[in-house]
């Protein structure tokens, strides 16, 4: 029983960190269409609908695919604490990086420390790598070709003031129902992030899934307003159209990575669909919080190697020293 209470817990603190760091409303809000509470309270929901019916298609991936060993309960929350603490961490300090990249580097860490290079599965590493470079670049091209189609749209349509209102209002209306979308696929794609480790020891984790599903929607709603606040307002300045753009790239770009199983980075891919804006509209776009978001993105790999080995290394001793005594 108290093991059961360990792993809920461990499952909804790292959700909690996974939402906080939640940036697939801020074009929402950066928008001007609904404020950063009501993006989040949006997101909030989305997140926990996406967490509970499609968060199992990466779970295979993360759980069985990377580290090619057995993994205990005390594995499980030395890769989940450092996963969080770092996610916690990053989302005070306002920096939308990779939830992906926190795991994996937490995973990858446990595993050199337990096992060496041997017990790193190099090629699942390798493809997850790839789609980490491929997906920014899908969403920057693939906004790129969004922007013009719409472009040409509303060429086509918007003759006179009441028409071009009238394109801009249905605009933030599909911007809407884009940023929900891709809220639920990102929830769906991260929450394995929480629940693949646990899948391993318990099977089929529907319960832990609904309690991630939980966690995310409060931390998005307590602590993600600021990450909203950072990628939506600081970022870059986009109207509705334009939002919509990116948005949508970046939606299903998300959803069909999920449906594959792949664990993508929705921050990587969003910052690329914005730069696809910034590159078509020729929009302002703050090129040194975009240094900082791929600074980060490094920091967070290599950081949670270094935190998951640090917890391992800590644990380690102090169970020796346990039993010794």
């Amino acid at each position: 029983m108290l093991e059961l209470i360990i792993v809920f817990g461990i499952a909804l603190y790292v959700a909690w960190s996974i939402g906080a760091n939640d940036e697939t409303m801020s074009l929402l809000a950066g928008s001007g269409f609904v404020n950063v509470l009501m993006a989040a309270a949006l997101g909030g929901i989305m997140a926990f609908l996406g967490s509970i019916f499609f968060g199992y298609r990466v779970e295979a991936t993360v759980g069985k695919g990377l580290v090619l060993m057995e993994i205990t309960l005390m594995d499980v929350l030395v890769i989940m604490f450092s996963v969080a603490t770092w996610m916690t961490a990053a989302s005070y300090w306002e920096w939308p990086i990779s939830t992906t990249h926190s795991t994996i580097g937490a995973a990858i860490g446990l595993g050199l420390i337990k096992g060496g290079l041997g017990v790193i599965n190099w090629g699942s590493l390798t493809a997850v790598a790839i789609a980490w470079v491929l997906s920014p670049l899908i969403g920057l091209f693939g906004t790129v070709l969004t922007v013009k189609v719409i472009e040409r749209v509303w060429h086509k349509y918007a003759f006179g003031l009441r028409s071009e209102i009238k394109i801009a209002r249905g605009s933030a209306v599909l911007l809407l129902i884009a940023s929900c979308f891709t809220a639920f696929s990102r929830s769906a794609n991260d929450i394995a992030k929480a629940t693949a480790f646990f899948s391993v020891i318990y099977g089929s984790p529907l319960l832990v899934r609904f309690v991630g599903g939980v966690g995310m929607m409060l931390g998005l709603l307590v602590l993600g307003r600021r990450v909203i606040k950072s990628v939506g307002l600081n970022l870059t300045k986009l109207n509705p159209m334009t939002a919509l753009s990116a948005q949508v790239t970046t939606a299903l770009t998300i959803f069909i990575g999920t449906f594959l199983g792949l664990p993508l980075s929705t921050t990587h891919i969003l910052v690329g669909a914005v730069i696809g804006v910034g590159l078509t509209k020729g929009i302002w776009m703050n090129v040194k919080g975009l240094k900082e978001i791929l600074y980060a993105s490094i920091a967070t790999f290599l950081g949670t190697i270094i935190i998951s080995v640090i917890i391992y290394l800590v644990i380690f001793g102090f169970s020796g020293m346990y039993l010794q005594s």
